[in-house]
């Protein structure tokens, strides 16, 4: 799997930049990680709504359509939390997560496999 997020990354941080900008808002630390938790209330907002689960009821291809809206927030406050931090999430999510492939194509099933260590 070949990604570089930080170079989508840096594409985000225009259009933050941006937004801060046009609102007047400080984007120190802690704004990152608070927007990142916001961000992630209103996509589990979003599941409950696209699951019947909210008072709120939706046609369910504009839930699910508001749904994906809310998972790529997360996903772009994530970004952009590692970019303002200095994270390389590339190399991260291939010691974390990707290290698996490797040890699945190796053992009989990947739930014979060690994980590796955090």
């Amino acid at each position: 799997m070949k990604t570089n997020f930080a170079l989508l990354a840096r594409d985000l941080e225009s259009v933050s930049f941006g937004y801060a900008e046009r609102f007047g808002i400080e984007r120190d630390r802690d704004w990152y990680v608070l927007k990142l938790q916001e961000e992630a209330g209103e996509a589990v907002a979003a599941w409950l709504r696209m699951t019947g689960r909210s008072r709120h009821k939706a046609d369910l291809v504009e839930a699910k359509e508001h749904f994906a809206a809310e998972l790529a927030d997360v996903i772009a406050h994530t970004l952009l939390i590692a970019h303002h931090e200095g994270v390389d999430l590339d190399r991260a999510l291939a010691s974390k997560w990707l290290t698996y492939l490797t040890v699945a194509a190796t053992t009989d099933s990947i739930e014979n496999a060690t994980p590796p260590s955090s």
